[in-house]
């Protein structure tokens, strides 16, 4: 890459599992005034996929990419996450519909629903409350399935992805996207508010018309915007919950009878939940290897810590009275449990920087409670959405009435699944009280009924709790950029031909 062709660079992050003292993690694009103005450069891929998914979107618009990473490989398991992850419909179409469907599911066990339990089971037994199963036709009208993968292979599948040139569309201008590791990004200079600029370990300062930072909670574009908002760059605000992640091989959870039953159908295809009080624990098998990933709620842990850092407590220290199955659990686990805190995060007034050309994607727009069932999907669906955008103009004077456009389509979904996802996280980890028992009360009653867990009995609620669902996982990121693009970017389109002629005539 000449110097030439780094001065017209747009950034994109990459969210991060680590600590926000790593500044080296972004996506750059080139809007000049060529043709295919997106050449797109991505950092460091640990935890969130809005960033890369944002590099397929825009190669699959036509754009060439460049690929920044801050280290010297891709995935190394002392940077990623061990354990797996849930991707549900709204994730996981996006990725049919770029052709990975075959990569996933080769990886990957579509899930069917959950069971609950008790977490303190009753009297030295488990104490079962029910079963939820999906609705098929929820599945059908999603064009989807709930994925249980690892971190690590749905990061190939994308990388694959985003290298592969089969899944450039025939007819565009677009290449194989371009990796470059050692790449780290060390500062970043918003006061050109036409032209932000970033600057790499090596010295190379990189100019932009645009930057999409996509680095996290803990990154330093929303650092910047929260200081341009004069709130503390360390905002969010931790709810008394922490999450331990351990992970047991195959082998060696069939090695104890009472956890072999999870691999027998249909739990094989099942999440276990424990809920409350005042904690809660699930456990899923996840990917090709058929593993276990097991995370625990507990409110016995302050320490702040990462995805790839040890946890200072042992699991087994934390767990308080719980099913026999639970603490069977955390003794199998092979590896030290990390522990994060799960946080109420800061709101930001805009995800849009107020000085320069910054938009925030994914993590670092907004965060999402730790180990939320949508915090993949809800970052794949930011990356598709700015792809497809960013597809219908390469005028460089709208960049940032695409970048609110961005904002105002996105806010209100992203607002709403994550403040259902906080509900999910209370009603888990209700502590003893009337409000627990009528939880517990009511899912008895349903199992007992032959319903699912989560059903109402009332025709009225469960309607309402169905049009949610809908709502949820029959959205597609590319139909509401093309929504709005025809309701009110392409007037803009039509206006500006309309002023040519004149001028022409």
């Amino acid at each position: 890459m000449t110097r030439e062709e780094s001065l017209q660079f747009v950034r994109y992050a990459l969210p991060s599992a680590r600590r926000a003292t790593n500044g080296g993690r972004l996506l750059l694009v080139p809007l000049s005034q060529v043709r295919s103005f997106a050449r797109l450069a991505v950092g460091h891929t640990n935890q969130h996929f809005s960033g890369l998914t944002a590099a397929i979107a825009l190669k699959y618009a036509g754009h060439d990419v460049l690929v920044l990473e801050k280290e010297a490989t891709l995935g190394r398991s002392d940077v990623i996450p061990r354990a797996g992850i849930r991707l549900p419909p709204n994730g996981c179409k996006v990725l049919f519909d770029w052709g990975l469907e075959d990569a996933l599911r080769a990886r990957s066990i579509a899930g069917e629903g959950f069971t609950a339990w008790k977490y303190q089971g009753l009297e030295g037994e488990r104490d079962f409350l029910g079963t939820h199963r999906w609705p098929p036709e929820l599945l059908t009208d999603a064009h989807g399935d709930f994925l249980q993968l690892l971190h690590k292979d749905l990061l190939q599948v994308l990388y694959d992805a985003a290298l592969a040139a089969h899944t450039i569309p025939k007819g565009s201008n677009g290449s194989p996207v371009v990796i470059r590791f050692n790449a780290e990004i060390i500062d970043s200079d918003l006061s050109d508010a036409s032209s932000p600029s970033v600057t790499l370990s090596s010295g190379d300062v990189l100019h932009a018309n645009v930057i999409i930072g996509a680095d996290g909670a803990r990154g330093h574009f929303r650092q910047k915007l929260l200081a341009e908002e004069n709130q503390d760059t360390d905002a969010d605000v931790p709810r008394g919950l922490a999450v331990y992640t351990a992970t047991i091989p195959k082998a060696r959870a069939l090695t104890e009878p009472a956890i072999a039953k999870l691999y027998d159908y249909p739990q094989s295809k099942m999440v276990t939940f424990w809920v409350g009080p005042n904690r809660g624990a699930q456990v899923f098998v996840a990917g090709r290897e058929q593993g276990l990933t097991f995370w625990v709620y507990t409110p016995d842990s302050d320490q702040d810590g990462s995805w790839t850092e040890p946890s200072e407590r042992p699991l087994t220290e934390v767990l308080g009275d719980c099913d026999p199955l639970i603490e069977r659990l955390a003794q199998l686990a092979t590896s030290p449990a990390t522990c994060v805190q799960i946080k109420n995060s800061h709101h930001l007034e805009s995800w849009v920087s107020s000085s320069s050309n910054v938009v925030l994607l994914g993590e670092a727009a907004h965060p999402f409670p730790t180990v939320s069932l949508h915090t993949y999907s809800i970052a794949i669906e930011d990356g598709a959405f700015i792809g497809k955008i960013f597809s219908h103009t390469r005028n460089a004077s709208r960049i940032r009435e695409f970048m609110n456009a961005f904002e105002e389509v996105r806010k209100p979904r992203c607002s709403h699944i994550y403040q259902s996802e906080k509900t999910y996280i209370d009603v888990m980890a209700l502590p003893d009280s009337p409000m627990q028992q009528a939880r517990d009360s009511a899912m008895r009653a349903n199992d007992a009924a032959g319903r699912n867990l989560m059903d109402s009995g009332d025709e009225d609620s469960l309607q309402t709790m169905w049009d949610d669902m809908r709502m949820v996982f029959d959205y597609h990121p590319a139909d509401a950029a093309d929504d709005w693009w025809m309701a009110w970017g392409r007037l803009r389109s039509l206006s500006e031909a309309r002023n040519d002629l004149e001028d022409f005539s």
